[in-house]
């Protein structure tokens, strides 16, 4: 990944910098997780206790109200994968735990999902052997590669991610199941979530689902409780399927949305996806605007 400066009609060059500890991109990223992944930081270096000894390098809450673990490391190393695992089994065997920090973090309102627990690995590189296990091993786990230029500008960039509950570019959609994950959380499927649809509202359903997951390679696919979300480094779309309507909720100014007769704000008003802009989709002459919007969402939330 390269960047380049436009100067007039000449490109320069930004020179790549680099970190010299593991806490350098730690501090930065944890000052700024809700505008680079769109999560709520909880805590930084969090023990696990003396039966199973360990720092979990940061926690915190998503969007969806996921619980996520966030593991730095300035280059990969063959541990990555199995600390991340490690952590992951370590988070859903001690919920309390964790919702009793949310509580005392967030407030005892915030609710926690713990359909599918995230655990992101941040490096400068991964090798492809770390992308291939993440895609086989069965769990929730993504690989973020940064990039430092000129010591002002951060890139990152997702590499890979596991397929146990997401839907990737193969139309692969599996429940949940991470780990030693308690039988008292339920599993979600893509399946589930559309074959609520009913009549002809199930091609349409389909199609909107298949259309905004191949945005881009870039896309990760979690089905969790009442709908479908869509994410790059955070959502940008979640879909909401019901039995004669579906709703997308887009992370767009809903102004984008004037003149869309099926389009509402709903700033003010609750609803469970998030997203400022809903777009409720009945009919299959609706789909190109649900569509545009949605690839709109996409590209702004891909920079």
């Amino acid at each position: 990944m390269d960047l380049f400066r436009i100067v007039g009609s000449k490109l320069q060059a930004l020179e790549r910098t680099q970190f010299k500890l593991e806490r350098e991109i730690q501090r930065l990223l944890e000052a700024n997780l809700d505008a680079v992944f769109g999560i709520r930081f909880l805590a930084s270096e969090f023990s696990t206790g003396d039966k199973h000894p360990g720092r979990i390098d940061s926690l915190g809450l998503d969007e969806n109200g996921t619980p996520v673990i966030i593991e730095y490391k300035l280059a990969s190393n063959q541990a990555v994968i199995n600390q991340a695992l490690y952590y992951l089994d370590w988070l859903v065997d001690h919920r309390g735990d964790f919702e009793l920090l949310v509580q005392k973090k967030l407030g005892s309102g915030v609710a926690v999902d713990w359909t599918g627990p995230r655990v992101l690995c941040v490096a400068e590189d991964f090798s492809h052997y770390d992308t291939y296990a993440v895609k086989t091993i069965g769990a929730n786990i993504e690989l973020w590669k940064y990039r430092v230029f000129g010591g002002e500008l951060l890139a990152v960039e997702l590499v890979g991610a596991g397929t146990t509950g997401v839907a990737g570019k193969t139309g692969k959609r599996s429940a949940v199941m991470v780990g030693t994950k308690p039988a008292d959380v339920a599993a979600y499927t893509v399946d589930q979530h559309l074959a609520k649809a009913k009549g002809e509202l199930r091609a349409i359903a389909d199609e909107l689902y298949e259309y905004v997951r191949d945005l881009g390679e870039d896309v990760v696919v979690a089905p969790v409780k009442y709908y479908v979300v869509f994410r790059t480094t955070r959502n940008f779309c979640c879909l909401e399927v019901h039995g004669k309507h579906l709703f997308l909720y887009l992370a767009l100014d809903p102004a984008v949305g004037a003149g869309c007769g099926f389009c509402r704000d709903v700033r003010q008003i609750g609803h469970f996806g998030t997203g400022d802009l809903e777009v409720r989709v009945e009919r299959a002459d609706q789909v190109a605007k649900a569509k545009e919007l949605a690839k709109l969402a996409y590209e702004r939330a891909a920079g």
